[in-house]
């Protein structure tokens, strides 16, 4: 739809509601600008479809006296997270996080100063911890490749996969690799126990609820994620993919570019019960975490309103619910988990905002950034 048909389209769907004729004004020049800047890069959108098109069709579903309190929440309350801003995270993750804890492992190692950082860094204790570190993704949106890209010259090739499900021969390559590069790199070969690596990185882009990397289920008494599911795969006793590791000195890293505050927490409460089993403690790091205080609060004069239309049986399809998110324990209308997240991220929404935001397209209200379903939705 041309943009010009698009707006008087949304002005037609404003003139119909309650508001005044100035705030109309306001809110059509500033959705405009947010169109050009960032919603009209959502990128499940249709063929043709922008966001100023989608908000009137949006609107036009609402009652009349929920149109203007709609409009606040997504002016007020939204966060859109663009393809941009994602990369920073992932470009700043080796400079500002992963350079910082090879840094102080080496100097708590050889009691180096904490100011003395370029001798750190050129040291071949540096190096070669750098050198035996892995570097995995958790999951098809880890964006390994702007992390791979991102990095060139600093972190071989070999370091760096796609996923965590590593079979025995890849293990067995990159470990392969790692010897091979030592008389280039040190100018001799590895000695015993040089061979394997000490540092495991895990990266993936963004959790809300933490469910899905690591979950204790009380009735199996098994905990349960692909957290959970590396550590089987590297720390039971008769793993053949920990050959590759040097166990006792091995250190684990989660790291999530972006956060929320309860996902951090879901997470980091059963590390004690992977402890206990393992022997061994991983680390929980984000390069940003969203506060609890994002999160939409029906209790607060400013949430109040935007959280009973969520209520509302008119604007949440039964059919959003599933076995899957049945396993946030409750039903969708304030997200899965009931995080209550007024968020977007560029590439899809999470399932963990409110529904209003991202109800699929044969659901009976259409969100305003509809999300494409992992599962089948029948």
């Amino acid at each position: 739809m041309k943009i010009e048909i698009a707006e008087a389209l949304l002005q037609k769907v404003l003139e119909k509601s309650t508001i005044t004729e100035d705030r109309i004004d306001e809110y059509r020049k500033y959705f405009q600008r947010m169109a050009k800047y960032k919603y009209d890069n959502y990128e499940q959108y249709g063929a043709g479809m922008r966001f100023i098109e989608k908000l009137a069709l949006w609107l036009d579903g609402m009652e009349d006296a929920d149109k203007e309190t709609a409009l606040e929440f997504i002016k007020n309350r939204v966060v859109f997270i663009s393809a941009l801003e994602m990369r920073l995270l992932v470009e700043a993750c080796y400079p500002d996080l992963i350079k910082d804890i090879l840094i102080d492992t080496i100097n708590i190692q050889n009691s180096y100063p904490s100011y003395t950082l370029n001798k750190v860094i050129n040291s071949q204790e540096y190096k070669m911890l750098l050198r035996r570190s892995l570097f995995f993704g958790m999951s098809d949106g880890a964006r390994i490749d702007e992390f791979r890209r991102a990095n060139t010259g600093k972190i071989s090739h070999e370091q760096i996969y796609q996923t965590y499900e590593l079979s025995e021969v890849r293990a067995e390559k990159m470990q392969k690799e790692l010897i091979q590069d030592f008389p280039g790199l040190f100018g001799r070969e590895a000695k015993e126990g040089e061979d394997k690596f000490q540092r495991l990185f895990l990266l993936d882009d963004f959790s809300a609820s933490g469910t899905s990397y690591l979950k204790y289920d009380k009735e199996k008494d098994k905990l349960k994620g692909k957290i959970a599911g590396l550590y089987e795969s590297v720390f039971s006793k008769d793993s053949k993919l920990s050959k590759i590791f040097d166990i006792d000195n091995l250190k684990v890293y989660v790291i999530i570019y972006l956060c929320t505050q309860q996902a951090k927490n879901a997470i980091e409460s059963n590390f004690d019960i992977l402890e206990a089993k393992y022997g061994h403690r991983p680390q929980l790091l984000t390069m940003h975490t969203i506060p609890q205080s994002f999160a939409l609060d029906p209790s607060s004069d400013q949430d109040k309103l935007i959280c009973e239309i969520c209520m509302k049986d008119q604007y949440y399809d039964p059919k959003l619910q599933n076995k899957h998110t049945d396993q946030g324990g409750t039903d969708v209308k304030m997200g899965f988990g009931g995080c209550g997240l007024p968020l977007i991220l560029h590439h899809n929404t999470p399932n963990n905002s409110v529904p209003i935001l991202w109800s699929y397209e044969n659901s009976k209200f259409e969100g305003l950034f509809p999300r494409i379903p992992r599962h089948i939705v029948l």
